[in-house]
């Protein structure tokens, strides 16, 4: 019973233990802001995977940087049918421009809306940056309500290691960036941390 009840707490206390502990805040240093954060994404086709809860979907999906600073997210499959196309304005705004039955109920349009923002960078384009430090890694953020949107870079400030959406205390979604850098990323694969769902996108030149 005592090692039931035992396990039981540390069960409790690993479930709290904050995903930011230990971000020590510092000032912000303008200059690597500017050279890393991923503010520019220039248009690209991807081979997209997505699996959300043992299923999986595949398709190309279409990233259209806008003459008016807007972008166009399309995601469709090899036979052409569109899965959804999204809009997000140059005033912050955004707009579903078509999605299927399946995807087109508000939780799964929110989450993938916020996936998208972190993936264009739409966070740091406005609000206030600030900074943290966590052993070798510098924490790049901006605070949105309850959430902040982080850009991570080395110490050094000489790469962009990936992006993050976290609450307080919870890391929630991670972007990775295994290929080549903004404007022009090669490899974007994102993960949900509080549920089952992973997009995986590689960018291939279309003839």
């Amino acid at each position: 019973m005592r090692c039931l009840l035992f396990s039981a707490c540390c069960l409790l206390l690993m479930r709290c233990a904050s995903d930011y502990k230990g971000l020590q805040a510092t000032t912000p240093d303008a200059a690597c802001a500017a050279k890393i954060a991923p503010t520019q994404f220039n248009t690209g086709w991807y081979n997209a995977n997505v699996d959300v809860y043992g299923r999986h979907i595949s398709g190309l999906l279409l990233i259209k940087n806008m003459p008016d600073s807007s972008f166009r997210v399309v995601f469709t499959n090899e036979a052409g049918v569109t899965f959804f196309d999204f809009g997000f304005l140059a005033n912050g705004e955004f707009k579903v421009h078509n999605a299927i039955h399946q995807l087109n109920k508000k939780a799964v349009i929110q989450t993938l809306r916020k996936d998208f923002e972190l993936i264009l960078g739409l966070p740091f384009r406005k609000g206030t940056v600030q900074r943290w430090t966590k052993d070798d890694e510098v924490f790049y953020g901006v605070v949105q309500k309850k959430e902040t949107a982080y850009f991570i870079t080395s110490k050094d400030c000489a790469s962009l290691r990936r992006l993050e959406w976290g609450a307080a205390r919870k890391r929630k979604v991670t972007v990775l960036l295994p290929g080549s850098p903004y404007p022009s990323p090669e490899v974007l694969e994102l993960k949900h941390h509080t549920f089952n769902m992973q997009i995986k996108l590689a960018r291939f030149t279309k003839e």
